[in-house]
């Protein structure tokens, strides 16, 4: 009870404090014409994509067209020109109206992006191409203090001497036949949420956070950190999510086995793509903004005269990682799942993800 009054009071001595804040807002930069929007994630796959589109200003309660073809659209890697090519329709890996290339990159390679098109002012953006992501293994196990929980753990030793910044994001799918029989059919992949509390590279909230916004959460189950902590040393990433047996299912009369598998996506991302994500999680977790008692952040972009991300990164991703046959059947109590991947068996440039309607790569 005395927490309570005490959370309560400061609560209130905050209240106060922004009720005496002033707040300036630009009525000019709020009236200007619309401005060039562009996405791009050069590194994300063996094809990059160029979106283009019209900001809509806060005044206007149209709706964003995608799909801009410009002018002039160059894209420069090492300051070498890069033809790219445009299509109506959509393509494996490429939304409709869209510019794309099939661009291999290298670590450290430079590319800059220019955009013209009639009725706005012209935009460009730069980017660095990251190493990929230092990986030594991935292995998901049973926890061993707390068996409904499956953790997965990320070893990795970090780039010495410079800056850098990771991302994770697990897929979920269930796997599934029927009793009796060897043909197998799978689910749609969907994005699992992942609990983070064992983490502490990823707890981006403080005291005051926790008062005033609560439980802090990743966009789109897209988990960041940068290595400020750890620089050059090896560190094993965890994360939690419940841990779920075969089980099974009937469908007109007919047994189903169901399994669960997971499938690992491994980020390593540019300074602006880091900034980027970071800028859209305190968007979502403002809540103070969000009822007109703090401003609303603005989305952090790297498009000069323009916004949206022209953001360097490079992927990985394991196989889809289930239970084997004899630890499914064991019982709950005793069982134990470890399955592991080394480096070899890593794929890369299959991203999933998208931001702001975005996609990286289908």
């Amino acid at each position: 009870m005395h927490l309570h009054k005490q959370n309560l009071i400061i609560i209130l001595a905050a209240f106060s404090l922004l009720s005496s804040c002033v707040y300036h807002f630009d009525l000019d930069k709020i009236s200007e014409v619309p401005k060039l929007t562009v996405y791009s994630y050069p590194g994300s796959g063996d094809t990059t994509v160029v979106r283009l589109s019209h900001s809509l200003p806060v005044y206007d309660k149209g709706m964003r067209m995608y799909g801009l073809k410009g002018r002039d659209i160059r894209l420069e890697v090492n300051d070498i020109a890069v033809p790219l090519l445009w299509t109506e329709d959509s393509l494996p890996g490429v939304p409709a109206k869209s510019y794309y290339v099939v661009q291999p990159y290298g670590t450290s390679d430079r590319v800059r992006l220019t955009a013209s098109v009639e009725g706005v002012k012209a935009v460009s953006a730069f980017t660095i191409i990251p190493a990929p992501f230092p990986l030594n293994a991935v292995k998901i196990e049973r926890k061993p203090s707390e068996l409904s929980v499956l953790q997965l753990q990320i070893n990795f030793t970090d780039y010495a001497k410079i800056e850098n910044y990771y991302a994770v994001t697990v897929k979920e799918r269930v796997k599934y036949w029927k009793e009796g029989t060897s043909e197998v059919h799978y689910g749609k992949p969907s994005s699992a949420y992942m609990d983070w509390s064992d983490e502490p590279m990823l707890d981006a909230s403080s005291g005051l956070d926790d008062i005033f916004m609560g439980n802090y959460a990743y966009y789109q189950n897209l988990y960041f950190w940068s290595d400020e902590k750890i620089q050059g040393k090896n560190y094993t990433l965890r994360l939690n999510m419940t841990y779920i047996p075969d089980y099974k299912t009937s469908i007109q009369d007919e047994t189903f086995i169901n399994r669960k598998q997971y499938k690992v996506y491994l980020y390593s991302l540019s300074e602006e793509f880091y900034r980027y994500l970071k800028s859209l999680n305190e968007q979502k977790n403002n809540e103070l903004g969000n009822v007109e008692l703090a401003p609303m952040r603005a989305t952090y972009t790297n498009v000069e005269n323009g916004f949206g991300l022209v953001g360097g990164c490079c992927l990985r991703q394991t196989e889809w990682m289930e239970l084997s046959e004899s630890e499914t059947q064991l019982d709950f109590d005793h069982a134990v799942f470890n399955v592991e991947y080394n480096v070899d068996s890593i794929k890369k440039n299959h991203p999933f993800i998208s931001l702001n309607n975005e996609s990286l790569s289908k």
